[in-house]
């Protein structure tokens, strides 16, 4: 049976951005439900707690699983991988605006991005990814996002003037994110 989460970023919640949208889409379009981790305290995080979470919610993910991440929610998923100790096999990723240095707007966060990931055993380990990013990120250089992808050995999708992928935005929907996770479950 195929598991669907989505892991929100920094200030954010289960009920922001384009995260209703997409859960309604999936379960109206392929019947299956997707959970929105509530990540603990969004506007103060703390690592070792998120770690905790995804340990707590997701567990040994399979090749069935499929994780979308935004943000602080992308090195959070990460580093949680990269910390498995058993040879997992997970089936699809998608990483929104991922960073893995400090962000000079957000010096709190840089607990997050103080570690050295295994890029080689999570490329191995992940079946199909996939990064968007946008040229203009106001959180996140877009270069640090498309270091990431071409780390993971990832698919790359530039969103022009997608900005950081927010609400505010005007990211209630998200149509090229539901177009490539409707084309990773094709392929499983």
């Amino acid at each position: 049976m195929k598991k669907i989460y989505i892991i929100h970023g920094y200030f954010a919640s289960p009920t922001d951005h384009w995260f209703p949208w997409f859960v309604e889409k999936v379960h109206a379009d392929y019947g299956i439900e997707v959970e929105v981790l509530r990540m603990p305290t969004p506007d103060t995080p703390d690592m070792d707690e998120w770690l905790e979470k995804l340990h707590d919610k997701i567990g040994m993910p399979s090749n069935e699983t499929f994780i979308i991440a935004h943000s602080l929610g992308c090195i959070t998923l990460l580093h949680y991988l990269d910390t498995l100790q058993e040879n997992f096999a997970l089936g699809g990723m998608i990483l929104v605006s991922p960073f893995d240095k400090p962000l000079e707007v957000f010096p709190n966060l840089n607990s997050f991005v103080d570690i050295t990931l295994d890029f080689s055993k999570l490329s191995r380990s992940v079946a199909q990814k996939y990064v968007i990013f946008s040229d203009n990120d106001m959180y996140v250089p877009p270069f640090i996002s498309k270091t990431i992808g071409v780390k993971l050995d990832s698919a790359l999708l530039e969103i022009p003037r997608g900005g950081h992928f927010l609400g505010i935005e005007g990211f209630e929907t998200f149509p090229e994110l539901y177009e490539i996770f409707k084309t990773m479950l094709a392929k499983r």
